[in-house]
């Protein structure tokens, strides 16, 4: 019983964590940030996975929520905030139990 209570509170902080990252990324819309975050949710109800992906030479981040079809195409100012946040939201994907797969 222990092991189930200690990964439910794995997930309250990796989901709290997400809802942080989300309020604090200065570059993304409050509208973008909004759909991401419940595209997330969305696919962690489903036990799905979460597709990211670095533009090569660009300021591009790509996410695509249990499909690589329907993605998040975010654009931030440099490449290293762009590194940070997507260091930051792998992170918490996979603390809330999300399989985070690199195939963009």
């Amino acid at each position: 019983m222990r092991g189930n209570e200690i990964r439910q509170g794995n997930k309250l902080v990796g989901v709290q964590k997400l809802h942080t990252l989300m309020k604090s990324t200065r570059e993304m819309p409050v509208q973008t940030a909004k759909l991401l975050q419940g595209a997330v949710e969305a696919t962690m109800t489903k036990n799905g996975p979460i597709f990211v992906g670095r533009v090569y030479d660009s300021c591009i981040y790509r996410i695509g929520c249990g499909s690589i079809y329907e993605e998040f195409a975010l654009k931030f100012a440099t490449a290293d905030e762009r590194n940070k946040f997507a260091n930051r939201f792998e992170a918490a994907c996979r603390e809330i139990g999300l399989a985070v797969h690199q195939s963009y």
